[in-house]
């Protein structure tokens, strides 16, 4: 992805304070800070906490972007909203907003990144008289120094669709989302990481329903949790540039687990998941689907590649008449 920033508006929002300080121009960016926004923006393009929305009609947000052709003024609007929906509700962390201005891949979007202050120390230094000491100062509004955004909006100006990342937080005695709800008026969606889990469980769960016994499967390891690596390894195996198609993981439920496909697909309707969606997931993510770890009661942990968990030239489950399941790894280089 090729992002580029045509300018960015910061602006403050403490509600320790009586008001929020608003910016009236663009900042003045340097190597470093274009680096910083643009490893931000990428950074939420491709989180899995990412929701996929739409506006809703009367969405005033939509509207005002609509009728607005002045980025610092809009910018200015949005922070405003921000800020007395943190006046209102004291659990909304304070931190700075920045308002962006950019397009990827050559699309116009706007970028909203609430960047939520973190406490830390600094050092001070004092002269008294002929000496001089070093002490440590307490700030409570410390920016984040990796380039991550805690609550973000990536507004697709070409389609009206909106990336948004957001959090729950105590609104009226109950946890709720204020950015889709309060700011933006749009629709409610699954988490990226929610949708995933909700293909893995639903298809992990269709299988075994269609196949109790691991046995009638050829490419699955009669041991426990045998269903699960290869369900979770035929999803992963759909995972292009970090996104899964739930259309290409239908399809190969249909290939591999006949059986299974109605119950997957009617249990997946349920979920919210659609059968077009494309799930975004992240690098790390997808490395934890590429292996299964197991642990003894003694605590030893042993965590083996999945692919090699239904080869016999690798891996053994041998099943006690007890119950019991033994590991036996074959070819051990020592």
């Amino acid at each position: 992805m090729e992002v580029k920033i045509n300018q960015v508006v910061l602006h403050l929002l403490d509600p320790g304070a009586s008001e929020p300080v608003l910016s009236d121009r663009a900042m003045d960016m340097d190597a470093d800070l274009y680096e910083y926004y643009t490893a931000t923006l990428e950074r939420a393009f491709a989180s899995d906490e990412v929701k996929n929305c739409r506006f809703l009609p009367d969405s005033a947000f939509a509207a005002e972007m609509a009728q607005n052709q002045d980025f610092i003024d809009l910018s200015r609007r949005i922070a405003g909203v921000i800020f007395e929906q943190m006046l209102q509700y004291q659990a909304i962390p304070a931190g700075d907003l920045a308002v962006v201005d950019f397009t990827a891949d050559g699309v116009p979007f706007y970028g909203v990144l609430k960047l939520n202050y973190r406490p830390g120390y600094t050092h001070h230094t004092e002269l008294m008289g002929n000496g001089r000491f070093s002490s440590m100062v307490p700030q409570r509004t410390l920016l984040p120094g990796t380039p991550k955004a805690d609550e973000a909006a990536l507004i697709d100006r070409a389609n009206g669709t909106v990336r948004l990342i957001e959090k729950k937080f105590t609104l009226d005695d109950r946890k709720d989302f204020y950015l889709s709800t309060r700011v933006f008026g749009c629709t409610e969606a699954l988490q990226e990481k929610a949708k995933l889990k909700a293909v893995c469980e639903t298809a992990v769960a269709a299988v075994k329903e269609a196949y109790p016994e691991p046995e009638a499967l050829d490419d699955v390891p009669p041991f426990d949790g045998g269903t699960e690596t290869a369900v979770e390894l035929l999803v992963r195996n759909q995972a292009v540039d970090n996104q899964i198609s739930v259309e290409d993981v239908r399809e190969r439920i249909r290939e591999n687990f006949p059986l299974a496909a109605p119950r997957f697909e009617e249990a997946l309707a349920e979920t919210g998941v659609q059968e077009n969606d494309r799930v975004t997931v992240t690098p790390a993510r997808i490395k934890k689907l590429e292996s299964r770890s197991f642990k003894t009661e003694s605590g030893i942990e042993i965590r083996i590649p999945a692919e090699l968990c239904s080869s016999d030239d690798a891996v053994e489950f041998i099943h006690s008449a007890t119950g019991g399941l033994s590991l036996l790894i074959k070819d051990v280089l020592v």
